[in-house]
């Protein structure tokens, strides 16, 4: 399940950028979006739209493990007010189904939905 506080990192206004960081042949790649593009499954998984990320899906099919920073400069971090997580998992990108749907009807643009299964997170701020 997902953490309280990251949830409210989510969902707090006003938007800001994530980075979804991948490892590219030679180093790592890196890719922003919105928090407010994040969906969370009732399985507790990310479905981010994906308009572009095509390097980011060619680093995923040679290795799905990925790094996400996100922030909110809204919420009570740690000591004072804003605060982050760093998350790792394992991403893949979706075309159809189900997860797809939910992202398409949000985001007509979107041609995937990178789908990121949580391994841990960890509040870093």
């Amino acid at each position: 399940m997902i953490d309280e506080k990251l949830m409210e990192v989510l969902t707090t206004p006003p938007d800001a950028a994530l980075a979804i960081v991948t490892q590219g042949l030679n180093e790592p790649h890196v890719v922003n979006s919105w928090n407010s593009y994040v969906h969370v499954t009732g399985e507790g998984k990310l479905l981010i739209p994906a308009g572009g990320m095509i390097e980011t899906e060619k680093n995923i099919e040679r290795n799905n493990n990925v790094k996400l920073t996100i922030t909110n400069r809204e919420v009570e971090g740690k000591t004072y007010k804003g605060t982050g997580f760093l998350i790792k998992g394992t991403a893949g990108f979706i075309k159809e189904g189900s997860d797809f749907d939910t992202i398409r009807a949000k985001f007509p643009w979107a041609r995937a939905a990178l789908t990121i299964t949580i391994e841990s997170t960890e509040q870093t701020l």
